[in-house]
């Protein structure tokens, strides 16, 4: 039986928002006078409870703004919760703004490298997966050119390629499929077909679960910061698209 990688309990994070800090200078006069943003609280998650295993891909679903990019961010490290405790048992990669780190006047080859480096994985680890990492990218005529000569297609490209050759355990994935053409698309549902066959645990924000509701087992559903449910994909699938109305 696969272990549990991820336990969450009771996690919650609460945020003041219309303090007089945010207040700036782009602020009329007028509203800062007449109170119109009060300083009030606002829970961004409240009480999330659920856990994933080895080797599950679970699917995180809820409106924009239902908190599933917080629970991600808490689940990372670059955020704090305010309450609750989670345990995550081993390294965690992310996709959450592809290219997100990389510099535009470096090569597409140096970036590789410079993600490595953010990410803690050794040059040597990334002279391993060079080759596969350009394979699958589909960029081996490019690797030499800087990135700001790069469509924004190409560099998601780039990225997707470098953290999908590159994983830790466990990975993150925000809303990213929508990358390249309907081929590449395919191609980063397989890839994520064959990082499940060797083990990892994957956790995805998804809108829309068309395309990966294969390969998930549970899905999470947040709505306002509430977990609504957590279970079978169809099942919750099907809670998520009647309150949808879809």
């Amino acid at each position: 039986m696969n272990k549990t990688v991820i336990e969450v309990n009771n996690l919650s994070k609460k945020f003041k928002i219309g303090t007089k800090e945010r207040l700036t200078f782009f602020t009329s006069f007028r509203y800062k006078l007449s109170g119109q943003f009060p300083e009030k609280e606002l829970w961004a998650l409240k009480d999330i409870n659920f856990s994933a295993k080895k080797g599950e891909m679970i699917a995180v679903i809820g409106h924009n703004g239902a908190g599933k990019t917080t629970l991600f961010r808490i689940l990372s490290g670059i955020m704090k919760q305010t309450a609750g405790t989670f345990n995550i048992t081993e390294g965690i990669s992310c996709m959450f703004e592809l290219g997100l780190g990389f510099n535009l006047r470096f090569t597409a080859l140096e970036n590789v490298y410079l993600y490595g480096a953010l990410h803690g994985i050794t040059r040597k680890e990334i002279d391993n997966k060079m080759d596969a990492i350009v394979e699958f990218a589909e960029l081996g005529n490019f690797m030499g050119a800087r990135l700001g000569e790069f469509s924004s297609g190409m560099i998601a490209r780039l990225a997707f390629a470098t953290v999908i050759q590159t994983i830790q355990g466990i990975i993150l994935v925000d809303e990213v499929l929508a990358v390249g053409d309907i081929a590449f698309q395919k191609k980063c549902t397989q890839a994520f077909e064959k990082v499940i066959e060797d083990g990892h645990t994957v956790l995805f924000i998804s809108h829309g679960i068309g395309d990966i509701k294969k390969i998930c087992t549970n899905a999470l559903y947040i709505d306002h910061g509430q977990q609504i449910a957590f279970g079978p994909i169809n099942e919750v699938e099907d809670m998520y698209k009647r309150k949808m109305k879809v």
